[in-house]
């Protein structure tokens, strides 16, 4: 997140500009920034998917246990 801050329209996922046909625009500031967007999102995935990981062995050590 700070780092889509600190490159702020930089770390967008796409331009509009970029649907215009014959439009060749070049990445505009850092190298970094462009990949600070899908870093972030990918983060966010993971913790959404690590809970939903957690909530299913509870509950199979539920049915097996008999908790």
């Amino acid at each position: 997140m700070l780092m889509m801050e600190v490159a702020g329209p930089n770390a967008w996922p796409y331009s509009p500009d970029w649907l215009e046909p014959g439009s060749a625009q070049p990445a505009s500031g850092p190298d970094w920034a462009a990949s600070a967007s899908s870093t972030y999102y990918d983060m966010r995935k993971t913790s959404i998917y690590g809970g939903a990981t957690e909530v299913q062995k509870n509950i199979i050590s539920k049915m097996i246990l008999g908790f």
